[in-house]
């Protein structure tokens, strides 16, 4: 069965907004000393007597560019991280769905990953077991 083209941004919401959580906090985490070093040089190499919100004005005019650019990449980063988590969320929930079926007792059709999914071999092995199970008679409790 070829794999069908994910159309969905988020596949597994908790583990992607995890991800897209801990992107956003590194980046604030980054933007903030980014800043405060840049802040730091200003207040040294300026006029003694320039007061620390001036010197933060003066950063923030000295520097638009990189702040503009640094806050322009941020939705950039966010959405190269769901993209990129689709490689691992995509299979494991394409192999959670399946099994699931597959512990009500039915019969699975083989899955089957995309070329640059991670975990390729997880679905041979389930369809290995799928396959086993799909041949063995089932068999009712209550004997």
């Amino acid at each position: 069965m070829k794999p069908k083209l994910r159309n969905k941004l988020f596949i597994d919401s908790p583990v992607q907004t995890m991800l897209v959580t801990r992107v956003l906090i590194h980046w604030i985490v980054f933007f903030s000393l980014f800043f405060l070093t840049l802040l730091t040089i200003e207040y040294f190499l300026r006029d003694p007597g320039l007061n620390l919100f001036d010197c933060a004005k003066a950063v923030v005019t000295k520097h638009a560019v990189l702040v503009a650019i640094s806050i322009a990449l941020l939705p950039a980063f966010l959405y190269d991280t769901i993209k990129m988590s689709h490689r691992f969320a995509g299979p494991i929930y394409r192999f959670r769905k399946n099994l699931k079926i597959l512990a009500e007792g039915k019969p699975v059709e083989e899955i089957s990953f995309r070329g640059n999914d991670f975990w390729s071999d997880l679905s041979n092995d389930f369809n290995e077991v799928a396959k086993r199970l799909n041949q063995q008679p089932s068999s009712k409790s209550g004997s």
